[in-house]
């Protein structure tokens, strides 16, 4: 009898036949990301990255924050890079011109994240599927050290630009999207090692997401500088730390935003 092929896996193949040269977290690692935070049909959360590559220009600044190299992540730091509408008029001769919003040449990685968390609570089925995919892949991509660090030369967050360190992050940033794609999925020992990593988070309002996003951002910007100075990748084990932060932060949007059957009277 002939054996079907698994329809996820096809998935996962189409995903990565369009992910090419994409920068980010390998579509592996966020498959893993979504799939240990509790998102059925994880290889959903590598969807954004598919998508973007319609409006790499407008679309792309979610994915990532070039903050500068001793940048602190606050609440208020998050607030200054809201999208907010913009008119923009295409034709002179239009009677109408058409909003966008457009997104700060920096990246506006943390404030999707909170829009996204906003936007999805409340919401079941589809709906809510749709959101939690995007934020899945999102709050990944908030791990991935060199999504929060300068790149290349353009301009970081500050305005200024590190060229060096920039065009170290640049160079190497294929290194650390892929960095733990020969050690995925993680069975057994080191699969319970790993769920060890993450904690419990308890998100209750905006506020609460803020402070986590900024917790995380934090300790990826602080790898990306520990690596730079010392002109390294990050480790397996340093990946993992980073990754169990997403998985901790998505479990705890999901515990958030997902809504309760009702008990029994």
């Amino acid at each position: 009898m002939k054996k079907s092929f698994p329809r996820t896996a096809i998935v996962v193949l189409l995903i990565l036949a369009f992910y090419g040269n994409v920068l980010g977290w390998s579509c592996k690692t966020h498959t893993f990301i979504a799939l240990e935070a509790g998102v059925k049909n994880p290889e959903s959360a590598c969807f954004p990255d598919v998508s973007k590559e319609e409006n790499d220009d407008l679309l792309g600044p979610f994915h990532w924050h070039n903050a500068y190299p001793s940048a602190t992540i606050t609440p208020e730091y998050i607030d200054q890079y809201k999208v907010t509408g913009k008119p923009i008029e295409l034709d002179p001769s239009a009677k109408k011109k058409i909003t966008i919003k457009v997104p700060d040449y920096s990246g506006v990685l943390y404030w999707k994240i909170v829009d996204l968390y906003q936007r999805m609570k409340g919401k079941t089925g589809w709906r809510y599927n749709y959101y939690l995919f995007n934020i899945a892949h999102y709050v990944g991509d908030l791990s991935m050290p060199l999504h929060n660090f300068p790149h290349g030369t353009t301009p970081a967050s500050d305005g200024k630009s590190y060229s060096e360190v920039g065009n170290w992050a640049k160079e190497n940033h294929g290194k650390f999207d892929s960095a733990l794609d020969s050690s995925l999925p993680l069975k057994g020992e080191k699969r319970e090692a790993f769920r060890n990593m993450v904690t419990p988070v308890q998100i209750t309002s905006v506020d609460d997401i803020k402070a986590e996003i900024c917790k995380v951002a934090n300790a990826s910007i602080a790898l990306a500088n520990k690596c730079y100075s010392e002109k390294r990748n990050m480790t397996k084990d340093e990946a993992l730390r980073q990754v169990a932060l997403s998985v901790s932060l998505l479990k705890g949007i999901i515990e958030s935003t997902r809504k309760k059957e009702p008990g029994p009277k």
